[in-house]
């Protein structure tokens, strides 16, 4: 072979060597710039998924699109490996919610994209052909959120006194940590009698600033008709449309006592009042006084009414609270209670003063809590015995009836007790009343707990400084079911 031959064959080489290595460049370029790619699509799709999730938990606060900005500038810093041109947050691309009414769910979505200048890839670029200089990723993230119909039920009752006022603070803040836009929010209060602040709106969302408000700056005062308060605030619930109703159908009960009062047709006119004991027997050291070993019978009072002095007031002091002495003109219980204030269709009005269908500490209600002399047959004493049995009888036979409502979703209770009282040993039997705030939310810990129906739970706050943090773990309750 000439030495011309040899030098042409080497210039072939060369060339094809060239062309290999130029190939396998760009290959590698391609490889490198594909993994960068892959690195910043996974960190985009981790920051928009962070973004969507916070947004939906923000929805509460009233600023989710300021949440969702910050949680993904968090996740997805500016420049991150070299990007360009990421996605404002403030862009109307980049948030979006919408509420799907049918389920009461709102559905968060949040779409980002990014440039990422190319390395090697952007040699493969050439004249009238495509350009490789750089490569845009696009992520989207969603995340859905149960909407919340809540009943807000607080007692009002004199026992509370100068604690009031730390309640009250608490309690706007609980109603500030919802969705004005689209969750629903009734406000309620109850002592001698029930009143509805605010009523629970048929469409979505509630005026924040009003039912804030209306929360009491002063305590009313009076007595305890919680069976009232929660009857109240169940009927608030029912009367959302069928159809239209809240994911979260909720009841949060605050009290800082025992229900003592009975609604019924005591006086024969058909409107609902209310006849109470005073809690009994004597616990110490019972500071605020609220205990007697002869307590009074008392009240008469209308149930649509919050404060005393509604109607003509009863009262019988008793030597003893297993006395058998009964109001003059008011001898017997009367067979079931009574509840004339309402605005849900179908709501029941009456209900037993004792059931077997409810278990106390393992037995039947009727037997464990039961009503005592009743004679002539089928009617009972109307002494301090069966008034304060059925009082607590029936806060358990209307909680177990609201959780068992048959709207387009359960219902779900959470109690909050505050200090001493609800843990002091009262009644017949007696038993706290922290047990029955346990037994009325379903709470897993009671002994009576239904797994049939949704759990809610108890918080015992021992002061007023405890009910902003009890308020706070509803709150977290709440958050974790509405995901």
């Amino acid at each position: 072979m000439t030495k011309h031959n040899l030098c042409k064959e080497d210039g072939f080489t060369l060339v094809y060597l060239a062309g290999i290595l130029t190939f396998l460049t760009l290959c590698t370029g391609l490889a490198v710039d594909t993994g960068r790619a892959y690195v910043v699509k996974a960190q985009l799709t981790k920051a928009v998924d962070g973004a969507a999730l916070g947004a939906a938990r923000a929805l509460n606060s009233g600023d989710p699109r300021g949440a969702a900005g910050r949680i993904f500038r968090a996740n997805f810093p500016s420049g991150y490996l070299g990007t360009t041109s990421v996605t404002d947050s403030t862009a109307p691309g980049f948030f979006n919610s919408t509420v799907i009414p049918a389920t009461g769910v709102n559905v968060v979505t949040v779409t980002a994209s990014a440039i990422l200048p190319t390395t090697f890839m952007r040699l493969a670029t050439v004249v009238g052909g495509p350009n490789f200089d750089s490569v845009t990723v696009s992520s989207t993230g969603e995340a859905t959120r149960r909407m919340v119909d809540l009943s807000l039920i607080l007692d009002v009752s004199s026992s509370i006194g100068s604690q009031w006022s730390t309640v009250h603070d608490a309690t706007q803040m609980f109603i500030n940590s919802f969705d004005q836009n689209n969750d629903r929010m009734s406000l309620l209060t109850f002592s001698n009698g029930a009143s509805v602040l605010d009523s629970m709106p048929s469409t979505r969302g509630f005026s924040k600033s009003t039912v804030v408000g209306h929360v009491p700056s002063t305590l009313p005062g009076g007595s305890t008709n919680m069976v009232e308060g929660l009857y109240r605030g169940w009927d608030e619930l029912r009367s959302v449309p069928a159809g239209s109703q809240s994911g979260l159908r909720i009841i949060v009960l605050f009290t800082d006592g025992a229900s003592n009062g009975v609604p019924a047709n005591w006086d024969g006119t058909g409107v609902a009042k209310s006849l109470r004991t005073y809690d009994f027997p004597k616990n110490f050291p019972d500071p605020d006084g609220q205990t007697w070993n002869d307590p009074t019978i008392g009240g008469l009072y209308d149930t649509a009414s919050a404060t005393s002095g509604a109607s003509p007031s009863v009262s019988l002091h008793l030597p003893t609270w297993n006395a058998t002495n009964t109001l003059g003109g008011y001898p017997f219980m009367p067979p079931t209670s009574l509840h004339t204030h309402h605005r849900s269709g179908g709501i029941p009005t009456t209900f037993p003063l004792q059931t077997a269908a409810i278990n106390v500490n393992g037995m039947p209600q009727s037997a464990r809590r039961g009503l005592r002399n009743g004679t002539p047959a089928g009617q009972f004493q109307a002494d301090v015995w069966n008034i304060n049995n059925a009082a607590r009888n029936l806060l358990e036979i209307i909680a177990n009836e609201a959780r068992n409502d048959n709207g387009d979703y359960k219902i779900r209770i959470y109690t909050i007790g505050m200090g001493d009282l609800v843990q002091y040993n009262l009644g017949t039997m007696p038993e706290k009343p922290s047990d029955i705030l346990k037994r009325i939310s379903n709470d897993p810990e009671s002994p009576d707990h239904n797994p049939n129906q949704l759990d809610g739970k108890f918080f015992w706050a021992q002061t007023a400084a405890g009910v902003g943090p009890a308020f706070q773990g509803i709150q977290n309750q709440i958050l974790r079911l509405s995901k």
